[in-house]
């Protein structure tokens, strides 16, 4: 579950550290938190203006995606419903997350809220996506699927071995 979270932080980091940059270089954060209110909260002005303004914010956004999924690569299986989970919680973390900085928030604040929603996020994925195990009638030990062994599907699904012609209609 650890890894899953930092999976899910490592873009937002990228594009924190890139509009750290942007906001070094030409004040892009700055600028752009006050385009941003000074236009209204709209989508199309949002993503508008943090492309034009905050360009390395951007990149390190998808550079940070980028390595989510090459960590996935050679990994098992686990990892890699880990990295889906981490893309869906930046799927959901970081659009509000352009709302919430275009508001009157502090940023540590903004973070902060920004990081415990994809977490939240990329948990709940996480959570969905396990394969589950189920038991059954009789059963000593937790099976991996939910077909019975066959010692037990006949309590559920009686065998006659009586087959006639009709039983195909």
């Amino acid at each position: 579950m650890r890894i899953v979270l930092l999976l899910a932080w490592l873009p937002m980091g990228f594009a924190t550290l890139g509009g750290w940059l942007d906001e070094r270089r030409a004040l892009g954060f700055t600028i752009w938190r006050g385009a941003c209110r000074a236009s209204g909260f709209s989508p199309t002005s949002l993503v508008r203006f943090t492309f034009e303004l905050l360009p390395d914010a951007v990149i390190g956004a998808l550079l940070g995606s980028l390595l989510v999924l090459v960590a996935a690569l050679p990994a098992r299986v686990a990892l890699r419903g880990g990295a889906l989970a981490a893309h869906a919680g930046c799927t959901v973390a970081m659009p509000v997350g352009l709302w919430l900085c275009a508001s009157a928030w502090p940023w540590p604040l903004m973070l902060a809220a920004e990081a415990m929603l994809a977490a939240f996020a990329a948990a709940s994925v996480w959570w969905f996506t396990r394969i589950r195990r189920s038991t059954y009638a009789r059963a000593s030990a937790r099976g991996v699927s939910r077909i019975p062994p066959a010692a037990l599907a006949a309590e559920n699904f009686p065998v006659n071995n009586s087959w006639t012609s009709h039983d195909c209609n």
